[in-house]
């Protein structure tokens, strides 16, 4: 985390009210992030019962556990993410409260732009907060524990792995820079477009300005995700390949290819979530700095944020 995210962070964290519901709520929900890497396990260990033709009774139970897990995984994951639904909500209205009160505009134009840079950065926290409730927790304990997990079970594979969770890493920084620097431009003319409109209704040029903009912060958005989804699918494909040659020589059990092609399933998922949350961790970035370049508002000063 870069410290600019870092004190992007920080200051949401400052704006919070309700700050022990909320750490809470998030503690239950890595709790439950947990059960479905469990759940992963106990299906592929329940499949090589069946292949080495265990008694039904040894196959029954596991698949009794397994329901088990699912309900608990089921109650612990809705009812965190419900209640951290309504945190989030109230931190929605923190945001507003935090800075709202604190403006002081020239006219009314300078009050729409700095009502519409308070909306874009409320905006960018809730959908950050709700990406990182779900599935942003899952993909933190996934890319951690999958890794260690298959290390155990096949070293060659482990760096593989290692090697696709890296390059993966690598092309999203690189996008998310240049993203950052469209979105920036695109902030700028959302809040010019939305004040220019509570005035007046000529906004023919600020519409067009808007869509040229926006055109260009999407064709960079499907830059980015054709990249990343290509890598995903190459390490996906090359693993696949060597699982298939290594239960084809007898060095490997149908169970443990169905074990790990789970596992390298779910990280393509969470690397993808892990890159949304980068996009609107970036997006925050980019609102907060509007805030603090507002002259007409005086909660954050811009030199705190570099």
């Amino acid at each position: 985390m870069s410290k600019k995210t870092y004190q992007v962070v920080k200051l949401i964290f400052q704006i919070i009210q309700n700050k022990s519901r909320f750490i809470f709520w998030v503690t239950i929900r890595f709790i439950s992030a947990i059960f479905p890497l469990i759940t992963i396990y106990l299906f592929s260990k329940t499949i090589n019962l069946v292949e080495t033709k265990s008694d039904f009774s040894t196959i029954f139970f596991s698949i009794v556990i397994i329901f088990i897990i699912r309900i608990i995984d089921n109650f612990t994951r809705i009812k965190s993410v419900t209640k951290l639904d309504e945190c989030i909500s109230d931190i929605g209205f923190d945001v507003h409260n935090y800075f709202i009160g604190d403006i002081k505009p020239e006219n009314k134009l300078e009050r729409h732009e700095s009502i519409q840079a308070i909306l874009n950065f409320a905006e960018a926290t809730s959908w950050t907060l709700r990406l990182f409730r779900q599935p942003g927790i899952d993909s933190i304990i996934s890319l951690i524990s999958i890794p260690i997990i298959i290390l155990f079970v096949d070293f060659k594979v482990f760096i593989l792995v290692i090697a696709y969770i890296i390059v993966y890493y690598t092309i999203d920084y690189y996008t998310t820079q240049h993203y950052v620097n469209f979105k920036d431009i695109q902030n700028t003319k959302t809040e010019t477009y939305y004040a220019k409109l509570q005035e007046t209704n000529d906004v023919d040029l600020e519409q067009k300005t808007f869509s040229r903009h926006f055109s260009r912060l999407s064709n960079w958005c499907f830059t980015e995700w054709f990249t990343l989804q290509n890598t995903a699918v190459f390490f996906y494909v090359l693993i696949f390949a060597y699982l298939i040659l290594s239960v084809s020589g007898g060095t490997k059990l149908i169970s443990e290819l169905v074990l790990i092609m789970s596992y390298i399933g779910s990280t393509q998922t969470y690397l993808n979530s892990f890159s949304e949350i980068k996009d609107s961790l970036a997006d925050m970035s980019v609102a907060v700095d509007h805030l603090a370049k507002n002259k007409a508002i005086s909660a954050i000063d811009f030199d705190d944020l570099v």
